[in-house]
Order: structure tokens, then C-alpha cells, then sequence
């Protein structure tokens, strides 16, 4: 499984621990911390919203990142 717990964390977008906003992996790399509140903490996403899987849809995400979340569309 490319993604999941059991392996290196590769997850494509991440969620700001303090404010929930989604932010890709690169974004976090760029500029060290959240592009909404400036928080360096971030978790794993778990789970989406239909508008957050359309926004991420549009950024071209990995389709086998998006598909654990299809039951959201």
C-alpha cells in the first residue's frame, strides 16, 4: 500500500493541527508552517469534505491518495 501508517509518511497534503485548513506537503516544505495561520504542527488527514476533495482534485493530487477518500464525493 503506497499509502498508510505502516510505512514512510509519503500523504500528499497534511492538516494543520490549529486551524484544520488542508495544505500539501510541498506548501509545508516551502514555507515551514500552515498557509492560513503560520502553525508548524500538522497531522495526518483522516478524513474530507466534499468541498475539500473538490479543491484537491483540482491541485492534481495523487489519484491513488484521493481514492481512500471517495465515499466523500
Amino acid at each position: 500500500m503506497k499509502y498508510g501508517k505502516d510505512g514512510e509518511f509519503q500523504d500528499p497534503i497534511v492538516r494543520c493541527d490549529s486551524c484544520q485548513a488542508i495544505n500539501t506537503r510541498e506548501e509545508i516544505q516551502k514555507f515551514g508552517s500552515c498557509k492560513q495561520c503560520d502553525s508548524r504542527r500538522v497531522r495526518n488527514v483522516l478524513t474530507l469534505t466534499k468541498e475539500e476533495y473538490a479543491y484537491l482534485e483540482g491541485l492534481h493530487i495523487d489519484e491513488d491518495f484521493l481514492s481512500l477518500f471517495e465515499e466523500v464525493a
